[in-house]
């Protein structure tokens, strides 16, 4: 699902989904305020947003991911595998599941590290605690679940995609916002803006007069083969198309066709076949994201063909300040050593 326009303003469809708003809210208050029943006996990193919709949570844990094996140290992603068929918990296997068992964001993180799909987070940190017992240096990156009760957080770092903000500040389904906003903000302990856009420096403000520390960082493109000004048909299927097409322009390509999609969407072979028809009739380079690549693996020929000539664009999170990944992984340990 697209995010609706009136989750950007308050406008009078916003104020009439006010009150199941409200009550939305009161329900996932009352499940956000429940206490953790289990404390994974390593320490735990989540890594969550505020709003519905893409923040930048995947790229984020890949960072972690990366600086925790940089640290010498055995980190596991935990993930609830959105939009896979598995209940888990078990360890993705890349070659063996696939995107309708484990979902892509499952096997883009395994690409780093092991990777755990489990709707139960207590169970999928059991199975952590079983796979690391042999592992100097264990440490749990959680990939969204901030919201979710039942498994205990030692560092709890909240995304904030500074171009979606929070939105009109409702509660869904009148606004974007999860939970009622000052609640959430108190549980987080660390805030990573993402992005150049215009509420960048209002949402630092904010954060800082409800006295949350908080760190910028930017997507940024990775090595491309292809050259700048290569005519391109562009594909997509995530929660702000925009953000890629931005990327595309930074690596000078030129746009000529391009398709969107749902967040997640899961790709047909006649979906395929038109693609492929409108690049070839255009005599287009195809380009697409790591997580809509990983989505063709589903498909039959089809897919099979526009996955070989897809250019898979790449995006990696820089941080303003390069030591936060290490510095957060530091922060989650000294809380659990305190526990």
């Amino acid at each position: 699902m697209k995010a609706p326009g009136f989750w950007t303003e308050r406008t009078t469809l916003a104020w009439l989904l006010y009150p199941l708003g409200l009550l939305y809210g009161s329900i996932s208050l009352s499940r956000f305020n429940k206490k953790p029943r289990y404390k994974a006996h390593m320490p735990v990193i989540c890594i969550g947003n505020l709003v519905l919709g893409g923040a930048g949570k995947t790229p984020t844990a890949l960072a972690l991911g990366r600086a925790a094996v940089g640290l010498n140290l055995s980190p596991v992603f935990l993930t609830r595998g959105f939009k896979g068929s598995e209940p888990g918990p078990l360890v993705v296997d890349p070659s063996r599941h696939t995107i309708a068992e484990v979902g892509d964001e499952a096997l883009l993180l395994a690409r780093v590290a092991t990777t755990i799909v489990s709707r139960d987070r207590v169970k999928g940190a059991r199975l952590a605690e079983q796979i690391s017992a042999e592992r100097e240096g264990g440490v749990i990156i959680m990939d969204d679940g901030f919201q979710n009760p039942y498994l205990h957080k030692d560092f709890n770092l909240v995304v904030v995609d500074s171009r979606q903000s929070l939105g009109n500040g409702f509660v869904f389904p009148a606004g974007p916002l999860r939970a009622p906003l000052n609640p959430q903000v108190r549980r987080a302990d660390q805030f990573l803006v993402v992005g150049e856009g215009g509420h960048a420096p209002q949402l630092r403000q904010l954060l800082a007069r409800l006295g949350k520390p908080s760190s910028h960082a930017s997507l940024r493109p990775g090595k491309c083969s292809l050259l700048g000004g290569t005519r391109v048909f562009a594909f997509c299927g995530i929660g702000h198309p925009d953000k890629f097409y931005l990327t595309l322009e930074e690596l000078e390509l030129e746009i000529v066709d391009y398709q969107d999609f749902d967040d997640h969407h899961a790709f047909t072979e006649a979906e395929a076949e038109a693609m492929l028809a409108r690049a070839e009739a255009q005599d287009l380079d195809i380009v697409t994201t790591s997580k809509d690549h990983v989505r063709l693996q589903a498909l039959g020929e089809a897919g099979a063909r526009l996955a070989r000539k897809a250019h898979v664009i790449e995006v990696e999170m820089k941080f303003d300040d390069m030591s936060f990944p290490r510095r957060v992984i530091e922060q989650a340990q000294r809380k659990f050593s305190r526990r």
